[in-house]
């Protein structure tokens, strides 16, 4: 796959990403402002954070692991991997559907440190949409192997629509029954998301697709035993939320907290988490794409070529990751009140907007490192890095509370980009260019401390934000193109 080729992929998928994410944000800021808050949205999470581990495992592992398959196989061989990987995912999400839905009530009471599990119906709910998270899996990882990042991205804002439509109207019916249904009325926009994607995947298969072959066991096997570090691989962000997931709400209980304070507590750590989610779907489309190229060019020992993908993904990173986290952090207070107005915790967002950098970082370097051989490294980096994550939970979430969650993250994420790094030039014999990150951090920064500026000549309010952001994003803007226009006439 060319860089032309690899950077029209990961620009299909980043346009669709940033479409699902608009409409994602419109249903979970709704959602949270005016509906359940964020005790309800704790709630709706401590679901949703399940659900996205396996979305991650399904809907980003599998495929990525199937499109490295596929990449390099005939049209024969690639029938037979699509088949063999859609009976194998569907089997087992529909053993994870089944078990989410027997188990709810004890896991909702777990994850919660007590009471009454408020979020077993939500779970119940979205063990429903787990249902299909196997049924498009394969079809995602085909596509994406030959090149096609059409059909994932139709799937995906479709999803996203039908999520936020269904979720919106369902949960605002039911907000007079309380926050534990309404909860579970936004989660059956995502259950009905994942039927919706995982249809369109199958038609547009149909119509595209002209060679069929009956899965193999021996073909399943296969792809399993190359899934699983693939899939943890990706899963990595996922683990983490399920870290703080099974962890924040009991260890701040256990510190003194009601059952009820804890969860609202843990509804403003999953609102930073929220805002997180942009710069992170865009660069996952970025390790969609150069994964396979990055692939393909060590088949074929294109060492050149393999430069020039890895230059352009960290390129792509920076340029989305740096004003990101520098927005996060001169604006955190004003980002947060201007989005879900009331008691914010902006110091969260700080941490939040560290980990904007160091888990794309991580994920797309795993991902280079996984697609060219390098497969068991990047799993016990992974490993490593939710091992001290946990631990530090339990040290700092009881002196800091939530904030602590966010610190612990960033530290063990820090480690994890240093050791990620470390195997990468080990693995590759050259390391990361530096001028890929240097250039977008020093004109986020600049740009912050201008927007910053121009805030303190304002009234503040949501019209001040709104003025800095702006000054901010059009001064990053202008130092980047001018950047670019350099190089350009340097190479010339």
């Amino acid at each position: 796959m060319s860089r032309r080729s690899f950077i029209k992929g990961a620009a299909i998928l980043s346009a669709a990403s940033l479409a699902a994410k608009a409409l994602s944000a419109v249903f979970k800021i709704p959602l949270d402002r005016w509906f359940i808050g964020p005790e309800g949205i704790a709630v709706y999470q401590n679901a949703y954070n399940i659900y996205n581990w396996l979305l991650a495992v399904a809907a980003t592992g599998i495929p990525l692991a199937v499109s490295n398959m596929v990449a390099d196989s005939g049209e024969d061989e690639a029938a037979e991997i699509r088949s063999s990987a859609m009976w194998l995912v569907t089997a087992l999400c529909a053993v994870a559907a089944v078990g989410l839905f027997v188990f709810a009530k004890p896991l909702a009471v777990w994850i919660a440190g007590g009471g009454s599990g408020q979020a077993a119906l939500s779970i119940r709910v979205m063990s429903v949409g787990v249902l299909f998270l196997g049924v498009g899996s394969a079809y995602k990882g085909y596509f994406q192997g030959r090149g096609d990042m059409t059909p994932s991205a139709v799937s995906q804002v479709a999803d996203s629509l039908l999520k936020a439509c269904v979720g919106l109207a369902i949960c605002a019916m039911l907000v007079p029954k309380g926050i534990e249904t309404a909860a579970a009325g936004a989660m059956s926009g995502v259950a009905a998301g994942s039927a919706v994607g995982a249809a369109i995947l199958v038609i547009m298969g149909k119509r595209r697709i002209k060679v069929y072959r009956r899965p193999s066991l021996n073909r399943a096997k296969k792809i399993a035993a190359f899934a699983i570090p693939v899939t943890l691989g990706a899963s990595g962000f996922s683990c983490m939320m399920l870290v703080d997931n099974f962890t924040v709400q009991k260890i701040l209980v256990s510190s003194g907290c009601s059952v009820s304070a804890a969860t609202e507590l843990f509804g403003h750590l999953t609102r930073a988490f929220m805002i997180y989610n942009l710069p992170a779907t865009l660069i996952a489309a970025v390790t969609v794409s150069v994964a396979p190229a990055c692939a393909e060019a060590a088949r074929q020992g294109g060492e050149a070529q393999m430069r020039e993908n890895v230059n352009s993904a960290s390129a792509m990173l920076s340029l989305v990751s740096a004003p990101c986290l520098f927005g996060c952090l001169f604006f955190s207070d004003e980002i947060l009140r201007f989005l879900y107005g009331g008691e914010v915790h902006g110091d969260v967002l700080v941490f939040v907007g560290a980990l904007m950098l160091l888990i794309p970082f991580t994920q797309v370097i795993s991902g280079i490192l996984q697609a060219t051989g390098s497969v068991w490294p990047p799993i016990a980096a992974l490993g490593a890095t939710m091992a001290v994550k946990l631990t530090l939970n339990y040290v700092l979430t009881p002196r800091m509370g939530v904030s602590g969650a966010a610190l612990a993250s960033v530290i063990a994420y820090l480690l994890c980009a240093a050791v990620l790094a470390r195997l990468f030039r080990l693995r590759m014999g050259f390391g990361l260019r530096a001028g890929a990150f240097a250039p977008p951090l020093l004109a986020a920064a600049f740009a912050g401390l201008a927007g910053r500026a121009v805030y303190a000549l304002t009234d503040g309010g949501s019209l001040g934000f709104l003025v800095g952001a702006g000054v901010m994003a059009l001064v990053y803007a202008a130092l980047m193109l001018a950047v670019g226009l350099v190089v350009k006439k340097q190479r010339k």
